[in-house]
């Protein structure tokens, strides 16, 4: 059955994490982040508006991936700054480049859906996926802001470093998908898809 939805909401899709990453990952989001602009937990956005007419055939796509698939490890670290309005934690993977991948094909499948104007993507979901990644801070007040949340975050990471390693980081587990619908500005959490031999943990969902 499909979950009550408003005909006017789009629909979010993001990669889910393991709940030690995605709490590791929205204490940060929580400190930094402006707290007048933030609504939400942690998270990677894979698409930003999917037409929400469009739910059961995306809800089918999502099922048959993690039926097919198993999880990953990725490794959240590299702060960077976006700008001089916020910072952002790079995610890597191993396999490099699955989250593009899955995107990609993701992509493909509802570029081929598109019958009307009313199911078509909007341009920043139409091109590809560039360096998935976690927002930690965004519309700052400023260089200042920024720095000093680079730096401490640098800090945190600083301290997962292990001999022989270049960088510290967190390893943790993409372990399928999460389906919301946008609000205005909050999103309501609708679904959770998990991969082959992943567990649906209890992440505390917006």
């Amino acid at each position: 059955m499909s979950p009550a939805i408003n005909p006017q909401s789009p629909l979010i899709l993001t990669l889910r994490l393991d709940q030690a990453t995605h709490k590791l990952l929205t204490d940060l989001r929580s400190k930094y982040f402006p707290p007048h602009r933030n609504f939400l937990t942690a998270h990677v956005t894979l698409f930003h508006a999917i037409p929400v007419h469009r739910f059961a055939e995306l809800d089918s796509k999502l099922k048959t991936i993690c039926n097919e698939r198993k999880g990953w490890d990725v490794f959240i670290g590299e702060p960077e700054k976006m700008g001089n309005r916020g910072v952002y934690l790079r995610l890597r993977e191993r396999p490099s480049s699955t989250t593009e991948g899955l995107r990609a094909q993701l992509l493909a499948d509802l570029k081929r859906g598109i019958k009307e104007d009313k199911d078509k993507l909007t341009n920043q979901d139409l091109q590809t996926m560039k360096r998935p990644h976690v927002t930690v801070l965004n519309k700052a007040n400023g260089d200042e802001e920024v720095e000093k949340c680079l730096a401490e975050v640098k800090e945190v990471f600083e301290k997962m470093k292990k001999d022989g390693q270049k960088e510290g980081q967190h390893i943790g587990r993409a372990t399928g998908f999460e389906l919301w619908e946008y609000l205005g500005g909050p999103w309501k959490h609708l679904k959770a898809y998990s991969f082959q031999g992943e567990e649906l943990e209890g992440n505390d969902n917006v």
